[in-house]
């Protein structure tokens, strides 16, 4: 069986098999259009990945910074294996090594915010989010408070650590003589891995 293509004037093949081609042929149309539209959401998610972390790669820098989060007057045990490199799974910033008092950042533009990440914590609308998920939010006298080299600061999520930083985060209803308590015992710990 044949019949006349529609306006070329030429005949067109209605066999099973001519049939058959020209269904292959749309289906490897729609395959290839599938794949490109793919490859581009592919092409836009690492992109955005990439802008959503900007950090070096692992070994763009080796950083030592004493760290600690005090909530209520009891730090977070950073010492514990899940807090430490091996379970956290970040090569970025970490602890490492048994000790939970200085962080370890291996990489350029890496933030506290990325550490406290990487061991399931936050800093959500003024809440310090522990990885228990209870929250420590300021409200009446209780404060959740930032210092970075004894220097209080609105926000520490954002902020790369360089050598020989000492970081706080603080919450509670406390004294000034209580903060630098704390600051002090940030300050006098040796850092550990340092040269």
């Amino acid at each position: 069986m044949s019949g006349k293509k529609g306006g070329g004037g030429g005949k067109r093949d209605d066999s099973y098999f001519a049939a058959a081609r020209r269904k292959n042929k749309n289906v490897r149309i729609i395959m290839i259009a599938v794949g490109i539209g793919i490859a581009v959401a592919i092409a836009a998610a690492v992109m955005a990945y990439s802008q959503a972390r900007p950090y070096g790669p692992v070994g763009s820098a080796h950083v030592h910074a004493g760290f600690s989060v005090m909530l209520n007057g009891q730090e977070i045990d950073f010492s514990q294996a899940r807090y430490q490199v091996g379970s956290t799974g970040s090569q970025l910033i970490h602890m490492e090594g048994g000790d939970g008092t200085t962080l370890h950042r291996h990489a350029t533009g890496v933030t506290i915010g990325e550490f406290l990440h990487t061991v399931r914590m936050d800093i959500v609308d003024g809440c310090f989010v522990t990885d228990n998920n209870t929250q420590y939010c300021a409200q009446g006298d209780n404060r959740l408070l930032y210092f970075v080299n004894g220097e209080e600061t609105d926000s520490i999520m954002d902020y790369v650590l360089e050598e020989d930083d000492r970081i706080l985060i603080t919450y509670g209803d406390l004294t000034e003589q209580q903060i630098q308590e704390q600051i002090d015992t940030v300050n006098d710990r040796p850092l550990v891995g340092a040269s």
